[in-house]
């Protein structure tokens, strides 16, 4: 975790799967999602469910913030 998201990864490595999540911000857009469902430390992919129940596969390199509810 060498990159400039190295805080992001490491918050992706220890939300809990279901953890309530308002919105992801990529690269100064936005993204709704619902909640957090996984991340892998090895490939940096992290996944999203939408309000939906679509999923939201991102490359974590590219999260520049995580709206998560307390």
């Amino acid at each position: 975790m060498s990159n400039n998201n190295s805080a992001i990864m490491r918050i992706l490595a220890n939300l809990n799967p279901g953890t309530a999540v308002n919105e992801i911000f990529m690269q100064g857009s936005s993204e709704p999602v619902r909640n957090f469902a996984s991340f892998d430390p090895s490939t940096r992919i992290a996944t999203f469910v939408q309000a939906d129940g679509d999923l939201v596969v991102v490359d974590a390199n590219r999260l520049d913030a995580i709206e998560i509810n307390t």
